[in-house]
């Protein structure tokens, strides 16, 4: 198996920092800084609930308890001792792809294990979601060394899964409503995909979830999918179908260019609306394993 396909755990045990990672990247979205000061929700943990006394704010009325009891209970919360991240991982079919250098899917596992080690270097928990095949594969937050290196191999399971070319292609939206659905408030969320397929949908739930949350999302690139480069034709494989792309018709490798380019747009201005911080990811780009596992 080739460099730029092949991926071993232990390359997920010692990748790079994700700031050293992403300092080479180009950043398409700057739009607040790393370490934003508002929060989003409640940022709170359930402690206990006890008699209603005035003065309390009324959206913490616990209202199952006051109808049992028939006197005003409210609930009470305290600060969280720790953040929760997640991780959204998208290895659809699509993802498994690569003109020069690697596979986006290779470098979207390895910044999804990027973000969870900062995670765990940061106190927090670290919980995801991996899109592949039939059923997307979960782990609930946890902040123990332990649970990260489960998390780390279960990553690694993913992306081998997805080197078999599985027929079901997953909806990164459908992963969206997943975390919504269960995540907690004022959690830090990473999405890492490529945003080739997107619908109003998506966007929708992706604005849903940053209403609430830090969302942080990861765009995976590979330039073929933006220009076709050089002279020449170059066979193309999906997987179902066979074909080739020429730059010999200029006309064509122009409308190639026009279509990737409107694409591309379209996906940047919704990321801009729809998350705190976007990056462009070159899958070409080569990265060297730094992080010790002692």
């Amino acid at each position: 198996m080739t460099p730029g396909v092949s991926l071993e755990l232990e390359q997920l045990l010692q990748v790079p920092p994700l700031s050293q990672m992403l300092a080479t990247r180009q950043v398409s979205n700057h739009k607040t800084g790393i370490n934003q000061a508002s929060s989003k929700g409640r940022g709170m943990e359930f402690a206990e609930v006890r008699p209603y006394l005035a003065g309390d704010d009324v959206r913490s009325i616990d209202w199952r308890i006051t109808a049992r009891t028939g006197k005003p209970h409210t609930k009470l919360f305290r600060e969280e001792r720790d953040r929760c991240v997640y991780v959204l991982l998208d290895l659809d079919p699509g993802m498994y792809f690569g003109s020069h250098g690697q596979l986006k899917a290779r470098l979207a596992t390895l910044v999804a294990a990027a973000a969870s080690w900062q995670a765990l270097a940061q106190g927090d928990k670290i919980g995801g979601i991996v899109l592949i095949g039939d059923e997307p594969v979960r782990q609930p937050p946890a902040g123990r060394r332990r649970d990260l290196l489960t998390w780390l191999h279960t990553l690694h399971q993913s992306y081998q899964q997805g080197l078999s070319r599985h027929p079901v292609t997953p909806r990164l939206c459908d992963g969206l409503k997943l975390l919504s659905q269960t995540i907690r408030p004022g959690s830090l969320v990473h999405i890492i995909s490529d945003f080739y397929r997107t619908s109003d949908e998506l966007w929708l739930w992706l604005r849903r979830l940053h209403k609430s949350h830090h969302v942080r999302c990861y765009q995976v690139l590979d330039h073929l999918e933006l220009t076709l480069h050089g002279k020449g034709s170059l066979a193309v494989d999906n997987g179902r179908e066979e074909g080739f792309l020429t730059s010999f018709d200029s006309k064509f490798a122009q409308h190639y260019r026009q279509v990737a380019q409107h694409r591309q747009h379209q996906v940047q201005r919704h990321l801009h609306e729809c998350c705190q911080r976007a990056y462009q990811l070159d899958a070409a780009r080569a990265l060297g394993s730094k992080r010790g596992i002692g």
